[in-house]
C-alpha cells in the first residue's frame, strides 16, 4: 500500500471514529407557547376570590397546590399578562395574584385615600384572609416596592423572596408629578392616551422576537386596559417613595432579576437594591427587557421557582418541608453581597 493510500485509510478511520464519538444532535427547541391559549387555560383552572378589605374589594386568583407564593404585580396591565408565568409556577406552588385598587370599576376604591402603606396593609390582609402562615413573595416592577416594605415589616413570614425589575427610589420631574396629579382625575383607560402604543413600542418592542410576535399586540391590549386614574395614582405613590433607608433592615434571602436591556427600570436601580440588601443575589439576563412575563415567561418561572424552593439531591421537598428546604442548586448569580448567597 502506498503512502498516499495509507494516509487516506487512516484519515477515513479517524473520521469514522470521531463521528462515532460525536454527541447526538440536540432536539429542536419547543415552539413558544400560545399566550392567548395559556390565558384561556389559566381562566378555566384558576379559582377567583374576592376579599372585602377596609379600602376596596380585592379580586384575587389562585392556581396550584403546594407552598403559597403571591405574585405582586407591576404598575399597568391585567392579571392576564402573568398567566403563563403563574401556570408554570403552579406546578410547584399555590400561586396567587391580586388586582390593585381602581383596576375594577366596582371595587369601591377611593384612590385619594389610599397610600403606599395601605397597599402593604392590604397585602397582609389578603395573606390573613387566605390563612397563610409563611409564604413566598415575588414582586415585579411596582410590585417590588410593596414586596420590599412587606419584607422589612414582617420578615419572619417570608423565608425567601424574588424581585424582577425592582427599585427602591425613582426620581420624577415637577412636570411629571403634576401630570400624575392631573391623571388621577381622568376617566377612561390608558389605551386612550396620546402616543400610548408608540411609547410602549419604544420601550419594549425590541424585546419581542419574531418567534413570539403574536404576544406583542396582546401586551399592548392588556396594558391599555389599565384605568388612567389607577395608573396615575400608583405613579404618584412612587414619586413620594424612598425605600433606600429600609433596605439594610431586610434579612430575607432575595433574588433580584434584572433585564440587561430594560429601558423602564435602568440597571442602576438594580445595583442600588443589590448594594443595599445584605442577603440579596443579583441575576442580570441578557437580551431581556422589562416584560419577561411576556417575553421569557418560562425562564422567569424556572429561575424564581428553583430559587425559592430548590431541589435537594434526593428530590424536591414536599409541601410540609418547604420552609426548611436546603438551599442547593440555586441560579448562578451575577454577584452577591457580602459573600452571602
Amino acid at each position: 500500500m502506498s503512502q498516499t493510500e495509507t494516509e487516506t485509510t487512516a484519515a477515513a478511520q479517524n473520521c469514522a471514529s470521531e463521528a462515532a464519538c460525536e454527541p447526538p444532535a440536540r432536539p429542536p427547541c419547543p415552539a413558544p407557547a400560545n399566550f392567548r391559549r395559556e390565558v384561556e387555560e389559566y381562566d378555566r383552572n384558576a379559582t377567583v376570590i374576592q376579599w372585602d378589605g377596609p379600602r376596596y374589594r380585592m379580586t384575587a386568583r389562585i392556581l396550584g397546590e403546594g407552598p403559597p407564593l403571591i405574585l405582586v404585580p407591576g404598575i399597568a396591565s391585567t392579571y392576564r399578562g402573568y398567566c403563563l408565568t403563574l401556570s408554570k409556577l403552579s406546578a410547584k406552588y399555590r400561586t396567587v395574584i391580586f388586582d390593585y385598587p381602581g383596576d375594577n370599576r366596582d371595587d369601591r376604591a377611593r384612590l385619594s385615600k389610599i397610600s403606599h402603606d395601605d397597599l402593604v396593609d392590604d397585602l397582609f390582609g389578603l395573606i390573613d384572609h387566605l390563612n397563610f402562615g409563611r409564604l413566598f413573595l415575588f414582586g415585579m416592577s411596582f410590585g417590588s416596592t410593596i414586596t420590599l416594605k412587606a419584607l422589612a415589616r414582617e420578615p419572619r413570614r417570608f423565608p425567601k423572596a424574588a424581585i424582577q425589575g425592582g427599585f427602591a427610589h425613582r426620581p420624577f420631574t415637577f412636570a411629571e408629578k403634576s401630570a400624575f396629579a392631573f391623571g388621577r382625575l381622568m376617566p377612561g383607560q390608558v389605551s386612550g392616551l396620546p402616543l400610548h402604543e408608540k411609547i410602549l413600542h419604544y420601550n419594549n418592542y425590541s424585546h419581542f422576537p419574531y418567534v413570539i410576535a403574536d404576544r406583542w399586540p396582546y401586551y399592548v391590549e392588556q396594558n391599555g386596559l389599565t384605568p388612567i386614574a389607577a395608573l396615575a395614582h400608583r405613579l404618584d405613590l412612587i414619586s413620594k417613595l424612598d425605600l433606600r433607608p429600609i433596605l439594610a433592615k431586610i434579612p430575607t434571602d432575595t433574588l433580584l432579576i434584572q433585564g440587561n436591556e430594560d429601558r423602564i427600570v435602568a440597571r442602576k436601580y438594580f445595583e442600588e437594591l443589590k448594594a443595599g440588601m445584605p442577603k440579596s443575589e443579583g441575576l442580570v439576563l441578557p437580551i431581556m427587557g422589562h416584560q419577561p412575563h411576556y417575553t421569557h415567561a418560562e425562564l422567569l418561572a424556572k429561575l424564581v421557582g428553583d430559587y425559592l424552593l430548590p431541589c435537594a439531591p434526593e428530590g424536591c421537598p414536599s409541601e410540609g418541608r418547604a420552609e426548611s428546604a436546603p438551599a442547593t442548586n440555586q441560579p448562578v448569580p451575577s454577584g452577591s453581597n457580602g459573600g452571602e448567597s
